[in-house]
């Protein structure tokens, strides 16, 4: 027999002798309803074939099933392998596990998105997708005491859940490779230099620079946006600096697209010696002539992990100390190919 779409919760609330927030908490599972009222609204609900929809057992539970996803504001977001790759991870998890997901996006330092997600119920938690400074996402979510995780770190706060590589100790193996490969001027072209992960590849390559002997020449450094147009100018800038330059660290896909754009126009000739060392998602097509190392910053696994571990929480899974803190999943590979 299918469901009497005739019989309400009022109805079942009736026959039983109880309140209908009673009935409310037995189909949410409450542990403050006795096991013979329990059975008894059961019973009810078996004899009037009554049988909750999804929608009731979600207001019953106050719960959604909706996870939230804090976009950057970055114009190019979309276009970044890394945020690409790891979106559709995200997405992927929450199916698994039976959620769906809203996408919230606010420009930096602007919460009133993600404050109408939460205000309204329409999210169980969220899931940041950059890490900055002074982020205004992490201190309203934390100061609402309201899920969610970070993918990145705060410089902030240690009681935050977060997702994270080791981009320190990356960029310092990165740029170890660098010197490895001979190179003696190691340029460094970074994101927003008020994101979390930019701060930290570029205090990985100080360290390794100091701790090899190596000058640092902050006229070969350059910090700018996630975004191709600050590849190319950021390159352009370092090369027109110091045409001896024999390294570079590049923090971003993105980046390195139209760093290598310029040396694509520049030519093979005056860079015959020139090696880049690279955080990404993937090959990318580079002049035969430049050797490229390339740490992956594995943004799948990333997504995926931030996504179990929100639900996790969300669903009272326990959960110790070690998991707000970061996870390796760097993986150094030499993609050169000739």
């Amino acid at each position: 027999m299918g469901k009497n779409k005739n019989v309400t919760i009022q109805m079942v609330a009736d026959r039983a002798g109880v309140a209908k927030s009673t009935v409310s908490r037995v189909i949410s599972g409450s542990p403050r309803i006795s096991e013979k009222t329990r059975k008894k609204v059961i019973c009810v609900m078996e004899e009037l074939n009554y049988h909750p929809s999804a929608i009731a057992r979600s207001l019953a539970n106050r719960i959604s099933k909706n996870v939230g996803l804090v976009l950057p504001s970055d114009e190019d977001f979309f276009l970044n392998p890394f945020f690409q790759k790891g979106l559709r991870a995200i997405v992927k998890t929450a199916n698994l596990r039976g959620y769906d997901v809203v996408i919230s996006y606010d420009e930096s330092g602007d919460t009133k998105s993600i404050e109408r997600l939460v205000n309204a119920n329409k999210i169980d938690g969220a899931i940041l997708m950059r890490s900055i400074i002074n982020d205004s996402a992490v201190n309203y979510l934390r100061d609402k005491s309201f899920p969610f995780v970070l993918i990145g770190k705060s410089l902030k706060y240690d009681d935050v859940y977060t997702v994270d590589t080791d981009n320190v100790v990356a960029s310092e193996k990165l740029t170890r490779l660098l010197i490895q490969e001979g190179c003696k001027k190691i340029g460094f072209i970074g994101g927003d230099s008020n994101t979390v992960v930019t701060i930290d590849r570029y205090r990985g390559y100080l360290n390794e620079l100091e701790r090899n002997n190596l000058e640092v020449n902050k006229n070969i450094i350059q910090e700018n946006e996630f975004n191709e147009l600050n590849g190319y100018a950021s390159m352009k800038a370092i090369i027109e600096s110091d045409s001896d330059i024999d390294g570079i660290v590049i923090t971003d896909d993105l980046i390195f697209n139209g760093a290598i754009e310029y040396l694509y126009e520049l030519g093979k000739e005056p860079r015959v010696n020139l090696a880049i060392a690279t955080f990404g998602s993937g090959v990318q097509k580079y002049p035969d002539n430049i050797k490229v190392f390339y740490a992956d910053v594995n943004s799948v696994k990333i997504g995926e992990q931030s996504c179990e571990k929100l639900i996790d929480i969300l669903e009272n899974k326990k959960l110790d100390k070690n998991d707000m803190k970061q996870i390796n999943l760097i993986d150094i590979i030499d993609y050169t190919i000739k």
